[in-house]
């Protein structure tokens, strides 16, 4: 490994044609300045690599220009990772164990797996070409990154098993009258209430993840190819504003019937 190492993981960034270009011409500066080192040293094992690599619609392609990405990208109907790596013939052969390599990648579909990494001997190296582009990528990060953090889930959690409570109780009121058992009203309860916490689980999981779909980590953005995003995160966002609301409007209304109720037992 070489002597300096900075990492970071990568969220919260939507990725266009004109992003991609920007942190290519990043990287061809990155290139180029090994290169003209290990020219004047006459290193080969310091000559710098760039190549682009690119899946989509479950294939992949190893391309060596920005243009042959950018028209991979454009044709690809769901693109799933890109990757941007600078290597030299040193890091290639002591796989990257030795020597100087910068590498990028970006995944829509496992968002934990993006990181940017930069290593060489050259510290300065090191600290300016992580700072290109994580000041390029700064540029480009949205604002949705609130719905994947465990506040969001805990907001979820509580809403649901709320919901879940009045849901139960209401149910337990209309069936009670057609049970002729003892405490109709709260064994109608107990069974609604146990049935939607095992129903809950599954619900739960898939929420959250509809919630990543709509509102993704890292997502590849295409001219005239998202509609169909902006229109799942309008009705997601819809969605779930309407739930808060009935939460809000429901939990009102139990909570001043049970205060009422309180209220008359005590005079």
């Amino acid at each position: 490994m070489a002597h300096f190492l900075r990492d970071q993981l990568i969220s919260n960034v939507l990725i266009t044609e004109e992003s991609l270009t920007q942190l290519s011409a990043i990287f061809e500066d990155r290139e180029k300045m090994l290169n003209g080192i290990a020219a004047a040293t006459k290193s080969e094992d310091d000559e710098a690599t760039l190549v682009f690599i690119i899946r989509f619609d479950n294939k992949g392609y190893r391309v060596f220009s920005i243009d042959d990405l950018l028209r991979y990208f454009q044709q690809a109907k769901s693109v799933e990772r890109v990757l941007i790596t600078l290597e030299t013939t040193r890091s290639l052969r002591n796989n990257r164990q030795a020597g100087t390599f910068m590498e990028l990648r970006l995944d829509e579909m496992e968002p934990h797996t993006s990181f940017l990494n930069v290593t060489s001997d050259d510290k300065d190296w090191v600290e300016a070409s992580f700072s290109a582009v994580q000041e390029a990528l700064d540029k480009y990060r949205h604002r949705t990154g609130w719905v994947r953090t465990a506040w969001t889930t805990f907001s979820v959690q509580l809403v649901g098993v709320t919901l879940g409570f009045l849901l139960s109780l209401w149910a337990a009121a209309k069936l009670s009258p057609k049970l002729i058992i003892e405490s109709p009203f709260v064994i109608s309860f107990i069974f609604v209430f146990l049935l939607f916490s095992n129903t809950w689980s599954y619900l739960n999981q898939i929420i959250l993840r509809v919630l990543n779909i709509a509102f993704p980590n890292i997502k590849f953005i295409r001219r005239d190819k998202e509609r169909l995003h902006w229109l799942i995160q309008a009705v997601v966002g819809g969605a779930v504003g309407a739930a808060v609301l009935y939460f809000l409007s429901q939990a009102g209304t139990f909570f001043l019937d049970l205060l009422s109720s309180l209220v008359d037992k005590s005079a």
